[in-house]
């Protein structure tokens, strides 16, 4: 079977896609989606809905080439596309979770299975420039339609989707011309209150290397999730806002806080919020950043600081969360030449490391639906594991599958001990 529309070789490569590939300099750009289920699948059919799948979206079939002005995206031929490895062997499983792509060499997905007497273990792996977390998740629901297709049809072939917008644009053309003063200037006051006061507390981790890299992932039961939820709505809270005081207690606790400088996070938001479905056209990266400023007041239990934290949030959700990053850079990522965005940006990103000003990150990658992962079953467990930051910065994320949660965050060797005994300490502040 043909495909009815040709692709083209060649694909623009948008602004997201730019300030992405740049923070490659600070960590490494993957995000994934672990899955392990209680049965084997078909590997035949998987490695052909591996490759299909980089039809049906385009850019993943594709490397980015460089540019003085800007980089785009050129297709790959077949032969160097070859994107599932089958592990032999746990070590070699894991293994290949640590392995960042090449954006420049593609293509932008792999995906590994690995043979298990209980069950498979699933893992798909996509490059930060083309995708976010929800975009990793909607890859995984195409990959597994065209897998579960495949069953009855051997020679189907999925409809490229050509016509679905990769830009901001596409959230932007449905906000209010006369909100967007107010989004330019929450991006002013957003980042100056990050920088002032400069000092921001972090986990004390110490100093290392960029070496012996783990993952370390909690996982919160159904159970405890909806007595947490329930506790939430007791007090007009989220269980977003519980984790994140939950940090800010256990952070303050292990890190020792001085009680003087600043407990602030980067929060990531999916900016798809502001599109009457919720979704993203195509596979791309919709997420903007939000600086959250606890302060240095962390009095009272925890209900205290769950109030404050609820508060700041509704304050942020109202308005326009997540879009004055998007907002403030979309000028610079799209006026100035790439090779000047990089020399302009390098040194603001090391003085803030310098004088110990970058916060955390702790991204909430969304709820995976089970529906959307059903590779001929469901799989048992599913959790998404967050992009990894060079030291000193550590990215933290909260992902849903089946109504568990995960807590997790990409560490090096030094931080390992330090974020054991942060996530411990979350766990054990989570109200009951």
């Amino acid at each position: 079977m043909e495909l009815n529309v040709e692709i083209p070789k060649r694909l623009r490569a948008q602004e997201k896609d730019r300030y992405m590939n740049y923070l490659r300099r600070g960590g490494l750009m993957m995000v994934q989606l672990e899955m392990e289920f209680d049965r084997r699948l078909d590997t035949e059919r998987l490695a052909k809905a591996v490759d299909l799948v980089m039809d049906a979206e385009p850019v993943l079939g594709c490397r980015l080439v460089r540019g003085w002005w800007r980089p785009h995206w050129e297709r790959l031929d077949n032969d160097k596309r070859n994107s599932l490895t089958v592990a032999s062997s746990e070590s070699e499983y894991e293994s290949f979770k640590y392995n960042v792509i090449d954006a420049f060499v593609g293509p932008q997905i792999a995906v590994c299975l690995l043979r298990a007497e209980g069950g498979d273990r699933l893992l798909l792996k996509v490059a930060h420039e083309v995708s976010d977390a929800v975009a990793v998740r909607d890859i995984m629901s195409v990959m597994s339609s065209i897998y579960n297709r495949l069953a009855q049809e051997s020679d189907y072939k999925p409809e490229p989707n050509l016509r679905g917008s990769r830009s901001t644009w596409q959230v932007f053309r449905y906000v209010p011309w006369y909100n967007y003063p107010r989004i330019y200037l929450n991006f002013y006051i957003k980042w100056a209150n990050n920088m002032i006061p400069l000092k921001t507390f972090r986990l004390p981790v110490g100093k290392g290397k960029a070496e012996g890299l783990s993952f370390i992932c909690r996982f919160i039961s159904a159970d405890r999730v909806a007595r947490l939820k329930e506790y939430g709505r007791a007090r007009d809270a989220t269980l977003n806002d519980i984790i994140l005081a939950a940090y800010f207690r256990a952070l303050a606790s292990v890190g020792k806080w001085d009680g003087r400088s600043q407990l602030r996070l980067i929060l990531m938001v999916d900016i798809r919020r502001y599109r009457p479905d919720n979704r993203g056209e195509g596979i791309c990266n919709l997420t903007g950043t939000e600086p959250f400023d606890y302060g240095d007041k962390l009095s009272g239990d925890f209900d205290a600081t769950l109030k404050r934290v609820s508060a700041i949030m509704k304050r942020r959700k109202a308005n326009w969360i997540g879009l004055s990053d998007c907002a403030g850079l979309a000028p610079f990522a799209s006026l100035l030449p790439y090779s000047v965005l990089e020399r302009t940006l390098t040194p603001l990103v090391n003085m803030s490391i310098k004088i110990g000003n970058g916060p955390d990150v702790i991204t909430n990658m969304g709820i995976i639906d089970e529906n959307g992962v059903v590779f001929d079953v469901k799989p048992v467990r599913a959790r998404f594991i967050p992009p990894v930051n060079y030291p000193p910065h550590i990215v933290f994320s909260i992902s849903s599958y089946s109504s568990g949660m995960d807590l997790c965050a990409g560490v090096w060797a030094f931080q390992n001990e330090q974020v054991e005994r942060l996530f411990a300490e979350m766990l054990e502040l989570l109200p009951e």
